[in-house]
């Protein structure tokens, strides 16, 4: 890697779409990264799903509204840098709805070390997230010779803030393949979506790949506290890090959290509760009781309980009811 040159990543992508466009999915993938198979198994939380040698899988279930692509990392490097951005463009204009998106920038070892992102983190200099995972894992205790460096930043998935941050070596990662230290961010929720969107409208490749390396850099920051007596205007951001943003530059974004509609609820309520529900039930059939009976019983004591947490917290933010309450419930469990 070229001293002083950053690469911008574009690392994976999972997308819904709706399910009438399902096979058009199939066919602009298969045109990018080559045909896949039919497979024998679902994937995620769907009963049917269509994978790529890569890695790279569609998945849908008969009956819901959407099907769901998972575009791996592997597979987004089957595609060069020129075409990543015309294949983006292509599953936003199938109705593409971006639920992850993972954007990286590969630093030369001359601009930071894991060493300075340690210390960072060790100082509290990190703007942006408080949780703080070290993963420092020695090979060879007599040498001190590492097997993994990295730092993690903030939580995945349902706790997280729609963002989650990693440093680590790529040069042990990729065993000397690739030797940089890598910093990452996975988008998730409203996020991923809406930073979808925005690099969407990219003109060119350039513009393209300025967006990717603004992303991951506005997603963290590292800032001097010492002095500045809590006031946030007195801070200084760390030499280190001033001078990788000003060869990539950042970009920042704040999406509220959507509350969930009470369909949206239900929804989830249908999907996950009846396998649950029904091994319960199974292990107490087989105990010599009925299973039925009593996972009946169970939901009645739950909704007693959820009633007397509402009642002690007040009148809760409501969910939105603007929707056709009979459908809802008599939806398909499917």
């Amino acid at each position: 890697m070229t001293v002083g040159k950053i690469e911008k990543r574009y690392d994976w992508g999972n997308f819904t779409f709706p399910t009438n466009r399902r096979e058009e999915v199939q066919g602009l993938v298969d045109g990018y990264i080559g045909e896949g198979k039919r497979r024998d198994r679902g994937a995620n939380t769907y009963g049917q799903s269509h994978g790529w040698e890569s890695g790279a899988l569609l998945a849908w279930t008969d009956g819901r509204p959407e099907c769901w692509l998972s575009f791996n990392g592997d597979s987004c490097d089957l595609i060069p840098p020129v075409l990543k951005l015309e294949f983006l463009r292509g599953l936003r204009g199938l109705g593409a709805k971006c639920t992850r998106a993972d954007y990286a920038i590969d630093v030369p070892r001359a601009l930071v070390t894991m060493d300075m992102v340690h210390a960072a983190a060790a100082a509290a200099q990190v703007v942006g997230f408080r949780r703080y995972f070290p993963k420092r894992v020695v090979s060879n205790m007599l040498t001190g010779e590492l097997e993994q460096d990295e730092a993690d930043f903030g939580r995945r998935g349902r706790d997280g803030s729609g963002r989650y941050f990693r440093w680590y070596d790529k040069g042990l990662e990729s065993e000397g393949e690739i030797d940089c230290i890598r910093g990452e961010v996975e988008t998730s929720a409203e996020t991923a979506d809406v930073w979808f969107n925005i690099i969407c409208e990219a003109d060119d490749l350039s513009e393209f790949e300025r967006i990717l390396g603004k992303i991951v850099c506005g997603s963290i920051d590292f800032m001097d506290k010492s002095g500045a007596h809590g006031h946030v205007d007195r801070y200084e951001r760390v030499g280190w890090y001033q001078r990788i943003i000003d060869l990539v530059g950042e970009a920042v974004i704040t999406v509220a959290r959507v509350q969930p509609t009470l369909e949206r609820s239900v929804e989830y309520v249908k999907r996950v509760t009846p396998i649950i529900f029904a091994r319960l039930a199974r292990v107490v059939d087989d105990a010599g009781m009925c299973g039925e009976e009593l996972v009946v019983d169970l939901v009645r004591k739950l909704l007693h309980v959820g009633f007397g947490k509402l009642d002690s917290r007040g009148a809760p933010p409501p969910l939105d009811c603007r929707i056709d309450l009979m459908r809802v419930l008599e939806m398909e469990v499917t």
